[in-house]
């Protein structure tokens, strides 16, 4: 069983220097950043540090994950930010679930023991409406449908074919799930504040995707 991690920056050089001299190389075959136009050293830190980069020319994390997963070929792809919201602790407890036999594991921030040290009120409610509309417009059992931060089997990532270009790849991940009954494995855990760096989501925005992404996803049933 082969692993590729994705590192996903786009100006994370805090994050960068904190994070990834605490993840064991040993964990995986191959780790490799995509970076979506850093200019504050992100690049040259991770290089620095041993890591290829893909540069990538399209925006978006949707996009990123589809151009390093289609630049890698292992049997189980892992998706971590390298902004401080993600423990790297967290990845040897998500492989070893897949060599449990467990095909897609993602880390819940919202579980019932799970903590958020990041999330406000208002991100905290998003998350709990749109995990809720999830589950009951998909038949999913999610405590978070908007966490990226998971490793799943090549063969169902390839089959989702998704097209979500920005933060609503992670919704679009779970809802393609839901809809194929492939279940997710959620490991509860804690999210810390970000390093550095500024915040992608913007609430509203995203708000607008997730909600447009929904609506479509039921309607184009596939």
């Amino acid at each position: 069983m082969s692993i590729t991690i994705i590192i996903l920056t786009l100006d994370e050089i805090d994050g960068v220097s904190t994070i990834m001299p605490q993840i064991n190389k040993n964990w995986a075959e191959e780790i490799v950043f995509v970076d979506g136009g850093s200019t504050d050293g992100t690049v040259e830190k991770a290089k620095e540090l041993g890591f290829d980069v893909i540069h990538q020319k399209n925006k978006g994390e949707g996009n990123a994950c589809r151009i390093g997963t289609d630049a890698t070929q292992s049997d189980y792809i892992m998706f971590f930010s390298p902004d401080g919201n993600d423990l790297p602790e967290d990845i040897p407890k998500l492989i070893e679930k897949t060599k449990q036999g467990h095909d897609v594991v993602h880390i819940s921030r919202f579980g019932k023991n799970s903590i958020s040290n990041d999330a406000n009120w208002f991100e905290y409610f998003g998350n709990k409406m749109f995990t809720f509309l999830v589950n009951s417009f998909f038949g999913g059992n999610y405590t978070d449908a908007l966490n990226g931060f998971r490793i799943i089997k090549r063969t169902f990532w390839d089959e989702l074919k998704t097209d979500a270009q920005y933060l609503n790849i992670e919704q679009q991940t779970c809802i393609r799930l839901a809809k194929r009954k492939i279940p997710i494995y959620e490991i509860e855990s804690r999210e810390p504040d970000r390093i550095g760096g500024e915040r992608k989501m913007r609430p509203l925005t995203v708000g607008a995707q997730l909600s447009y992404q929904i609506i479509k996803e039921f309607i184009f049933w596939k």
